[in-house]
């Protein structure tokens, strides 16, 4: 019994910690303490808690007149959450611009602030980043959550490329000259995809420069010297070439060809028949072929890239099925020929978990265990390990183009999509299409989520 005779009433805190992120322990202190005797102080904490628990990576928030609608963002895919009333939702985002150190009675101008996040059991550590901006229906909230202790791919083989496709490339960049590029559409693993090729050059054999903005950091790789500069301020990559060849290196890195003079001074580099340099660089692209395209854009010379460049890589990130709870189904056999798989070839495809019928009952049992409506069996089990989403983490779709004398001829005469894309079809290249079946086949992912991938 509580004090007057009233029964005290016991609130479940979620394991997390919550911390300010300041230089000042004096500051962090008053943050955790507003933040703490917040009325919304456990709702928030539920909130991260559940974001963490399910793999989210990003929280929106849309508060409008009413309510607060929610999405997180897990494995590069939006999913909804249930909608909170604006005053338990004013009084949590409240709270958290307490701790990141922003002003809570600012709701229109554009705001950042930093938190921390400790998991009491796991003792798994987090970095939080919290931005709003005032919109037309009110304000929008995105929580950034990124672990501490990053996972790290070391090779080729852990991003997900095929053996013989690592060979390949391994070829192309023990080449004494000439340009290999490295492509992803925005945010789709293009740092994780750079770093891994890098890592299986011979830099221990040669030297090698990177080059790097200083405010688009991508590079992390031992044995590549990095040299940076300040593209805010208007500088560029050719400006540096000069300087550094003196040093002589085998190899440029540039993660990011962003002009003209940059393109035409590597391609000079790599055209060079007795001091040649390896070049590898970066650009954003949906596709090999695209990123070629994207080169030429620049107004770069296309002859001369044309001549040089010797490879493209290009990467696309496809959600992973759950193994435990995937689920085998029988082709038809007009899907198999569609999908370009021989009769005999599979047994069976599978998909993502398939939630059963709707039943009252089952969705109340699982409501009191804490469990998503229709949870799969692993989630049953084991815990939320899919979250009842039937993916877990997410792996690449590879191609690599390789340049052959037809597609150079192309790029200077016809530098078109389709006509470089029928090219590379015609000379046997196969797409991130024929790539993804791959991985429908193996059963690594399913048909719908690489249609969702390849639109």
């Amino acid at each position: 019994m509580g004090l007057f005779g009233k029964k005290k009433v016991q609130v479940f805190e979620p394991p997390i910690d919550l911390k300010a992120d300041s230089p000042s322990p004096a500051e962090n202190q008053q943050r955790e303490i507003a933040c703490r005797q917040s009325e919304a102080a456990v709702p928030t904490k539920e909130l991260v808690f559940d974001a963490v628990a399910r793999r989210a990576d990003r929280v929106m928030l849309d508060y409008s007149k009413d309510v607060v609608s929610g999405r997180y963002m897990i494995d590069g895919m939006w999913h909804n959450i249930d909608p909170r009333d604006r005053i338990t939702g004013d009084a949590m985002l409240m709270a958290l611009k307490c701790l990141a150190g922003m002003k809570p009675e600012e709701r229109r101008a554009r705001q950042e602030g930093k938190f921390l996040i400790e998991h009491e059991v796991t003792k798994v550590k987090f970095n939080g980043t919290i931005t709003s901006q005032g919109v037309k229906t009110g304000e929008r909230v995105i929580i950034d959550l990124a672990p501490k202790k990053k996972r790290v791919f070391k090779t080729l083989n852990d991003v997900g490329m095929r053996e013989a496709m690592q060979e390949k490339l391994r070829e192309h960049l023990r080449a004494e000259r000439g340009i290999v590029l490295v492509s992803a559409p925005p945010g789709g693993g293009f740092t994780t995809t750079w770093n891994a090729t890098l890592k299986s050059t011979d830099r221990l054999l040669r030297d090698f420069i990177g080059i790097e903005d200083e405010g688009k950091h991508e590079t992390d790789v031992e044995n590549v010297n990095m040299e940076t500069f300040n593209g805010a301020a208007g500088e560029t990559p050719d400006q540096m070439i000069k300087k550094l060849l003196l040093r002589q290196p085998d190899v440029f890195t540039l993660a990011d060809l962003c002009n003209a003079a940059t393109v035409n001074k590597m391609c000079e580099l790599a055209s060079d028949p007795n001091e040649g340099k390896l070049i590898v660089a970066g650009v954003r692209a949906k596709d090999a072929v695209e990123a070629l395209l994207r080169v030429l854009l620049l107004k770069a010379s296309a002859k001369e890239f044309a001549q040089n460049v010797r490879a493209v890589l290009n990467v696309r990130l496809v959600r992973r099925l759950n193994d435990t709870c995937k689920q085998p189904y029988q082709p038809p056999p007009q899907l198999l020929q569609k999908l370009g798989i021989p009769p005999g070839r599979v047994k069976a495809l599978y998909r993502e978990w398939q939630p059963p019928p709707p039943d009252p009952e089952r969705e109340k049992r699982e409501m009191k265990e804490g469990l998503p409506p229709g949870a799969c069996p692993l989630c049953r089990k084991e815990g939320p390990q899919c979250g009842g989403i039937g993916y877990r983490d997410r792996t690449g779709i590879f191609e690599l183009l390789e340049i052959t004398d037809q597609i150079r001829d192309a790029l200077v005469k016809q530098p078109k999509l389709e006509v470089l894309r029928k090219i590379a079809r015609a000379g046997g290249h196969r797409g991130l299409q024929e790539e993804g079946i791959v991985l429908v086949a193996q059963g690594t992912t399913s048909l719908t989520e690489l249609q969702r991938v390849l639109k």
